[in-house]
């Protein structure tokens, strides 16, 4: 991918992130997020071309997009029914920890934007967070709040 296709991506990624959040949305706002995106955009590419990053996104991976749009109203709703209660003084709070093995024989750039948006989309549910995802093809550590499964997080890995 050319260096200003993936600078227009990020820079209209992160407007329609800016504008998504703003609850009246006038030119000065989008104004504003434009130019907040631009340094953005300028600061997510030059950080990537710096480290070295190369990565190769699966556009099937957007389904994951789906499935946090999804999880995190029903994340909520049940943490706040099953987990809320055991807040109380002199109870515990049922975490644990789960380990899954992403695909051994991915291609190093693929494996690199999974961990990364996978990462994201992890985290970005209430119950879950994403502790290690080593590169070297090690299990994710997942910790996870309250009881229920990871289907979330077998999606990711698969």
């Amino acid at each position: 991918m050319s260096l200003s296709v993936e600078f227009v991506i990020w820079w209209v990624a992160l407007t329609a992130a800016w504008a998504a959040t703003v609850s009246q949305l006038t030119l000065a706002e989008l104004l504003v997020g434009a130019a907040c995106a631009l340094v953005g955009a300028v600061v997510a590419v030059g950080s990537r071309r710096a480290l070295g990053h190369c990565w190769r996104p699966d556009v099937r991976w957007l389904a994951w997009s789906g499935r946090l749009a999804v999880a995190v109203p029903v994340d909520t709703v049940r943490l706040l029914v099953q987990v809320t209660p055991r807040m109380l003084p002199g109870r515990d709070v049922p975490g644990r920890l789960s380990r899954l093995r992403p695909p051994a024989d991915e291609a190093p750039a693929r494996a690199a934007f999974r961990r990364a948006w996978g990462t994201f989309v992890l985290s970005a549910t209430p119950s879950s967070v994403v502790l290690d995802w080593p590169p070297d093809g090690a299990p994710v550590v997942l910790h996870l709040l309250g009881p229920g499964r990871t289907s979330m997080g077998k999606t990711v890995v698969r």
